[in-house]
């Protein structure tokens, strides 16, 4: 969403203020009329309420900043909230008075590195909550666009980070858990507040090369398009029941999305069944005309956005052209109708026309927002977040024990940090705890001496600080360099160039390793790929640690990990490719399999050698994983699989035991990945590598063994065909859990489509 429209519609909005947010239904002008009648169907309720509004009203409700009513008595409404890791900074969203803050938690990417859908679940809850409250005094409204459920395709783009990660498997855990924690809660009779699932779909480019994504056109085959863009839009819309969708500003074939009619009715409501509303990503509408050039005249535009779908705009191109289309004959006043009975379906699944008392969310404040529980979650989602990449020797866990009456040097651009840990599309924290401070609080009356020095910044080659940084780590018993990037090098509106640490850490790490005492630790701040192979190959860098962008408790749940006071079990979400990769790839194609101009996209197809792979992390203490089903090989029939569960990619083929014991000399959590490896197709497409259908987190007391289940179902076994067709072919179904092929199953038959 461009910065402009933030700017010029919270202009609006503070201009008009924040009092009576709610229609009175109970004294109010429409309290006799079926609107207000909770027996009814919402739908219902809502024709009732468009039949009272006038042409000039009804188009005055088409934009996300929607106008008051006061002869129907409905107060203005702003429908652009955001909340993608929190309550953020947005035209709905106010901090000030008693809720000066909202908690932060860490960004998606940092999530997606957790494979805790859990907590995924928690967090939502809160901020849903959190968000509730804030409506409650007038200082957010109860839609909210988020997440970003977009695949971490491209690892230079901008807002990746966003996302949970590259996997769509991992995606649609990710968004079930989070649709469900942030749109139900204790009162099944209403959605806590409304999401949006955004962007539908095929948008992963903000600018690059010249291009931007309002001029993009994504290009991208059946095959892909269902294998791996679409499925976490269906869990999103289908399984998790989300309220809304976003069109994204990209064309896909040709077509761009807010005009899409086959992806928003055909794929969105008919095969999905979405039930609730679309809106345009901010100024997508006017991007059909001015940019993609897909029509040639406005009354065209708003007819082929509204027809395909797209039933509220975040801008002003309905506000200004919808009469010109009803003049011009374009739409009628049926297709405005059918498009705000879709939206003002979802406020009233909402309560925002039932009485407060009959409510339990209107009776959250400020009380349930910064809660301890709040506080806790934001340590303990960024304590499981962080990603132990290297630790040769096991120079970590540090000792504060052996490190009484000793220094700690604590170097570099993001030690600290503390805005950066926050990611971008946040809002105002309670606190933030950077890396600096953290250390200092947790190592308090430990005699441990802890002094820092920036040494240089994120990007600027400027070596002026490098002096004060290595005389520091001269006199230092052991130093830690905080590295990484920020939202100066990938944000919305900014593409990555290079994947690569920025020069100027690098050349100041050299120094250091020249200098200190011990091997360097080295913690990597970013929200995406970077090419770390010097630091994973250098025999003077100690250990490796990546931290996302960990929130507001970041600091301290680095500090604790350092310390050993917890143990990291963070998997990457993401491939960490080589430098090179960018120079063989274009961010154009869309293609996730390889060929001859690109080596294949995620861990699924990439065909070089990561510098570290997707579910890639370490532990302070071991694991060891056992097979706990009867055989190495089981063998199955297609056609008895299939007999009573025709077309359904959830009937179960075997149900995976795995016994995990943690053999090492700490308690801890284990991250257990399932992958599965598809035999051959027979038509000689490429098929993944493998694909992960399964993950669990557990947490084990030294020598403690626990059962996991993975189920593995048809929906798991399928391969998408070049023409979109899903099959489940005889073959070997290789079984690999981490790193480790455990056994294989079987399937014999003939091939059959099921899609």
């Amino acid at each position: 969403m461009h910065l402009f429209f933030i700017l010029f519609i919270t202009l609006i909005v503070c201009t008009n203020g924040q009092s009576d947010n709610f229609p009175d239904c109970k004294s109010g002008p429409l309290s006799s009329f079926p609107i207000c009648n909770q027996s009814l169907p919402s739908q219902q309720r809502a024709v009732d309420l468009i039949s009272r509004m006038t042409l000039v009203e009804k188009i005055s409700h088409m934009i996300t900043t929607a106008d008051a009513i006061s002869r129907l008595g409905l107060p203005k409404y702003e429908w652009w909230s955001e909340a993608l890791h929190g309550l953020a900074y947005s035209p709905g969203v106010f901090f000030g008075g008693d809720l000066p803050a909202a908690t932060s938690f860490p960004m998606p990417i940092n999530l997606g590195a957790t494979f805790n859908m859990r907590l995924v679940h928690d967090i939502a809850s809160i901020i849903s909550t959190e968000a509730r409250a804030f409506n409650n005094e007038g200082q957010a409204g109860l839609t909210f666009f988020t997440p970003n459920i977009n695949i971490f395709r491209d690892p230079r783009w901008g807002r990746g980070q966003e996302t949970p990660g590259e996997d769509p498997f991992l995606t649609s855990q990710y968004v079930y858990a989070l649709i469900q924690g942030l749109q139900r809660g204790d009162d099944e009779r209403y959605l806590k507040i409304a999401a949006n699932c955004k962007h539908f779909d095929g948008y992963d480019l903000e600018n690059w090369n010249g291009t931007d994504r309002h001029h993009f056109n994504a290009k991208v085959t059946d095959q892909d398009l269902v294998e791996t863009y679409l499925p976490s839009f269906k869990t999103c819309i289908q399984d998790a029941q989300v309220a809304s969708i976003m069109c994204s500003y990209n064309s896909i074939n040709g077509i761009p999305a807010c005009a899409h009619q086959f992806l928003l009715e055909t794929i969105a409501r008919e095969s999905f069944h979405l039930n609730g509303f679309v809106v345009s990503d901010c100024g997508a509408i006017g991007n059909i005309l001015y940019t993609h050039h897909y029509t040639l005249t406005v009354e065209d535009t708003v007819a082929v956005a509204l027809h395909a779908g797209t039933d509220l705009e975040c801008g002003v191109f309905y506000l200004f052209h919808l009469h010109e289309a009803l003049d011009r004959k374009k739409i009628v006043e049926t297709d405005i109708d059918q498009a705000l009975m879709r939206t003002f379906d979802v406020l009233i699944r909402l309560g925002w026309f039932d009485p407060p008392e009959q409510q339990i969310y209107r009776h959250l404040n400020k009380n349930n927002v910064d809660t301890l529980e709040a506080r806790q979650l934001s340590l303990i989602s960024a304590q499981e977040s962080i990603v132990l990449l290297k630790n040769m020797n096991n120079t970590l866990p540090l000792n504060m024990d052996q490190l009484m009456n000793k220094k700690i040097a604590l170097i570099g651009p993001t030690s600290d940090a503390t805005v950066t840990m926050q990611g971008i599309y946040h809002g105002q924290a309670p606190f933030l705890i950077d890396p600096v401070t953290g250390f200092k609080n947790l190592t308090t009356g430990k005699l441990i001496n802890i002094e820092h020095a920036r040494g240089c910044g994120i990007t600027h080659y400027d070596k002026k600080d490098f002096a004060a940084a290595i005389k520091l780590a001269q006199s230092s018993d052991i130093v830690i360099f905080f590295g990484g990037i920020d939202h100066t090098v990938e944000r919305e509106g900014v593409d990555r160039k290079s994947i690569t640490l920025p020069d100027i850490q690098l050349t100041l790490i050299r120094e250091l390793e020249k200098v200190s005492r011990s091997p360097l630790h080295i913690v990597i701040m970013s929200g995406s790929s970077i090419d770390l192979s010097y630091i994973r190959d250098s025999t003077q860098c100690g250990s490796l640690v990546w931290i996302g962008y960990p929130g507001q408790s970041g600091g301290l749940a680095l500090a604790n990990i350092i310390f050993g006071q917890y143990n990291p079990a963070g998997r990457l979400p993401v491939t960490f490719y080589p430098a090179s990769y960018v120079d063989k790839v274009s961010m154009f194609d869309m293609q996730m399999r390889p060929s001859p101009v690109n080596p294949g996209r995620t861990y699924k197809f990439y065909t070089g050698k990561a510098v570290y792979e997707f579910g890639y992390g370490l532990s302070y203490t071991t694991f060891n994983y056992t097979y706990n089903n009867d055989t190495i090989i089981s063998f199955y029939s297609i056609q008895s699989l299939i007999k009573n569960n025709y077309k359904t990619d959830r009937t179960l083929i075997s149900l995976i035991r795995i016994n995990v014991t943690n053999t090492g000399k700490m308690e801890g959590d284990d991250v257990i990945l399932a992958y599965v490896t598809l035999p051959n197709a027979i038509d000689y497409q490429i098929v993944p590598f493998k694909q992960l259908f399964g993950f669990e987190r557990i947490h084990l007391a030294i020598n403690e063994t626990k059962e996991v289940f993975f189920p593995f179902t048809i929906g798991a076994a399928l391969t998408v065909a070049r023409d979109a067709s899903k099959w489940l072919h005889p073959g070997l179904y290789h079984i690999t859990i981490g790193q480790q092929r455990m056994f294989s199953i079987e399937l014999k038959g003939q091939s059959v489509r099921l899609a």
